[in-house]
């Protein structure tokens, strides 16, 4: 199988019906860095949610009821946006995990962001650690275009 370009992926989700994307990285202490890189190279905005809630006390008070819901429509509200490269979901990701059953948990959000379409939400690539769940996610719907990606199968962006 061919390396992806991740820079023409990226401008092909502007296109695509289902205008999201999981980008998998084998290491969470390099994956902001990735995110930033990823973002600098397309024109991308960043979108760090680690960065949001602790911009957003408001936000913060919510931690242990913030359900995946709301994390799409924090991402949803990002509309003026044309493209977003969207990292440190982490944190987020461990408090679902702990409040079920963690393969669900995972399906669940590869389901959400393969039916993530619409005129009014920004196309977005979601960087996040590397994971048997997300990696094994075969997309349901909108099989046109690659739905998750490992890092290890695009080309690089130096």
């Amino acid at each position: 199988m061919p390396l992806l370009d991740l820079l023409k992926f990226c401008h092909e989700l502007l296109a695509r019906r289902n205008k999201a994307a999981l980008l998998l990285t084998p290491d969470l202490r390099e994956q902001r860095a990735c995110a930033a890189k990823i973002a600098a190279a397309t024109g991308a905005t960043r979108f760090d949610v680690l960065d949001v809630f602790q911009a957003d006390a408001t936000l913060t008070e919510r931690l242990s009821g913030f359900s995946s819901d709301q994390f799409f429509a924090l991402v949803a509200a990002q509309k003026a946006q044309p493209l977003l490269i969207v990292s440190g979901l982490e944190f987020l990701l461990a408090a679902w995990l702990s409040q079920d059953n963690p393969k669900e948990v995972k399906r669940r959000l590869c389901h959400q962001i393969e039916m993530w379409e619409g005129r009014d939400k920004p196309p977005f690539l979601l960087v996040t650690q590397q994971d048997p769940v997300f990696a094994a996610y075969t997309p349901s719907r909108f099989t046109d275009g690659p739905l998750v990606i490992k890092l290890s199968q695009t080309l690089s962006l130096s």
